[in-house]
């Protein structure tokens, strides 16, 4: 069992369990997902390997955590007016919204520390709370987090960012960024292609669009490479680093959360 397909199950596991709210009691809950880690772990130790990319597979053919149970729990609402059969809502749902929509500021703090908790949930009742006393991780505490548990991928995503300015000439370093993303054992096939294949795509599609003039080939590659090239290298570069910082946002936290259990 390696670290990375164990995480894996946990997140699949840990959607299935937020899709549950609604369907199912706290304990009818617990028992479903126990029941569902269950047929995972069969099917694990039936493939004969355990690496990620099996799990993948296997987490594949059970389908999407909102497939999953609308397949299994079809139809199945609880009686709303019944504060006893709804399960408490996740904390993080009466959390205030940050500052940038319209919740409270509290300055460059904020950055390292996520908005406070205003509301607990006890009982089907809810209790103000001190959000000074408990908050959550800010924005650069996920890159922090990144930077420590995902430390290849941080490198690559600094360096397709430092290949979008593309007057800075640093626009061979994406092929550093490239490789680190092919060798990454935290974003899945997809998002290699995604993170490799679309600057790539970007660059020829501005070099098509250069509209200089050139003897020969090799004059045309070279000048509309420096010229209008590496524009669409550096801004496929941008949106491929917002797209794949996530992805390994999500396996830092996977591995944070590994480590409090």
């Amino acid at each position: 069992m390696t670290q990375r397909s164990e995480q894996l199950v946990l997140d699949y596991l840990s959607e299935v369990g937020l899709v549950l709210y609604g369907h199912m009691t706290a304990k009818e809950r617990t028992a479903y997902l126990t029941s569902v880690r269950s047929r995972i772990n069969a099917r694990r130790a039936a493939a004969g390997r355990d690496d990620a990319d099996t799990v993948r597979g296997i987490l594949r053919g059970f389908g999407s955590p909102r497939d999953l149970v609308e397949r299994e729990v079809a139809g199945r609402d609880l009686d709303i007016e019944d504060d006893e059969l709804i399960p408490p809502r996740p904390v993080h749902a009466h959390r205030p919204p940050p500052p940038w929509r319209g919740g409270p500021s509290r300055g460059l703090l904020s950055l390292l520390e996520g908005p406070g908790q205003a509301y607990v949930h006890i009982r089907g009742r809810r209790a103000d709370r001190a959000a000074r006393g408990d908050r959550g991780p800010g924005p650069l505490h996920g890159l922090a987090s990144v930077a420590r548990h995902t430390p290849g991928e941080a490198v690559a995503l600094l360096l397709l960012l430092a290949a979008v300015p593309w007057w800075w000439n640093l626009s061979f370093l994406w092929v550093l960024g490239a490789a680190l993303i092919l060798l990454s054992q935290v974003w899945a096939a997809r998002d290699k292609w995604i993170g490799v294949g679309l600057p790539l795509l970007s660059c020829a599609v501005g070099m098509a669009l250069w509209a200089g003039d050139a003897r020969f080939v090799d004059q045309y590659v070279q000048e509309s490479l420096a010229a209008t090239g590496v524009v669409g290298l550096g801004l496929a570069s941008l949106v491929c680093a917002v797209y794949l910082y996530p992805r390994a946002l999500r396996s830092a936290r996977a591995a944070e959360g590994a480590e409090e259990r």
